[in-house]
């Protein structure tokens, strides 16, 4: 071979070979590549697919700009974003949903929160929320729920109702705290006259405020008209079981003198277990509210005795002392502690 052409072959392989070492780095280079996206797709074949957080809370109500609803709508947008924040998305998500949540009035009053968030990019909803906040702050909301409970009262209100009441001022007015003491005089100072004196005749009364308002519940049942000031008027249907023990009672008085029959005191007795007025037997009420008077005097008239033979006459006059005795005995007899 001519040695002027061995040169140029040899140059031409000198020069050739950096490019094979490239081409072979870059073909290993692949099939490493090559391995790991076929690990990948192993691992994805095998992992089950996650599906989409749902949202777990229901949307709240736009807020329509009153303030006595910014109460209710704060907690509820809040309660919301924390609970299904990861569902609604992103922070720009969330900050147009708290935006969305407003009527037109209202979005138009948080406009230059909107626009720097905008402007900025910085999405923090909590602009918004401070925004509504200091329009719809009340400073004296604290001093006028502790004013309020002051000031409330029963009245003819069912005892359910003048709790809820009572339980909303004394969370408003920071009252969670109170000693019991404070909460018992407050709620007591408002109950209606017939509770106030039933609680009267209590011995031992709690010195806790659930356990007080435990007895007061037992009480106002107790009084069968839910403490109202005014016991209920005597309603009769013909869907409701009479009370056959009280018809008796009742046909048995005279018109004029409306008078309860007289009851031996086991028959009493069994009446008070039951919750029925011990002087007449009805379930309508209890003995301080029975319209009747007591079956008869401790003493009986001359003409009335010479109807009685000594026996009887001593017979009769025990009878209606120990009906006396009993009645005086059990009207408003306090609660076992």
């Amino acid at each position: 071979m001519d040695p002027q052409l061995q040169q140029v072959i040899s140059a031409v392989q000198a020069n050739l070979q950096p490019i094979f070492d490239r081409l072979q780095n870059d073909i290993n280079q692949l099939r490493v590549e090559n391995q790991q996206l076929r690990a990948e797709l192993l691992q994805l074949r095998t992992t089950p697919p996650t599906s989409h957080k749902k949202p777990r809370l229901p949307d709240p109500t736009k807020f329509d700009g009153k303030p006595y609803k910014f109460k209710v709508w704060l907690p509820e947008i809040k309660a919301k974003l924390q609970v299904d924040g990861e569902a609604i998305g992103d922070n720009i998500a969330q900050f147009y949903y708290v935006y969305g949540n407003l009527e037109s009035t209202v979005q138009a009053m948080v406009l230059p929160q909107l626009s720097h968030a905008e402007t900025q990019k910085s999405w923090d909803y909590q602009t918004i929320l401070d925004q509504l906040e200091r329009v719809n702050d009340n400073p004296n909301a604290v001093q006028e729920a502790e004013d309020a409970l002051q000031t409330i009262k029963q009245g003819d209100q069912p005892l359910p109702g003048y709790i809820a009441k009572f339980e909303r001022l004394l969370y408003e007015a920071k009252g969670q705290s109170w000693a019991d003491a404070n909460k018992i005089i407050t709620f007591r100072s408002g109950l209606s006259p017939v509770l106030r004196k039933a609680l009267s005749h209590q011995l031992n009364l709690p010195t806790t405020y659930p356990a007080f308002l435990s007895v007061v519940q037992q009480l106002s049942r107790r009084q069968g008209s839910y403490g109202a000031s005014q016991p209920p008027p005597h309603q009769s249907s013909n869907k409701d079981q009479m009370d056959l023990s009280a018809v008796d009672i009742y046909a048995l008085t005279t018109s004029s003198s409306r008078r309860a029959r007289s009851t031996s005191p086991a028959r009493r007795e069994e009446w008070r277990i039951s919750g029925k007025c011990v002087r007449c037997g009805s379930s309508n009420h209890w003995i301080n509210h029975c319209p009747l008077a007591p079956a008869r005097d401790r003493s009986l008239s001359p003409r009335a005795r010479q109807r009685f033979t000594p026996q009887e006459e001593t017979e009769v006059i025990l009878d209606a002392e120990s009906e006396d005795s009993f009645e005086d005995r059990w009207e408003d007899r306090p609660l076992s502690p």
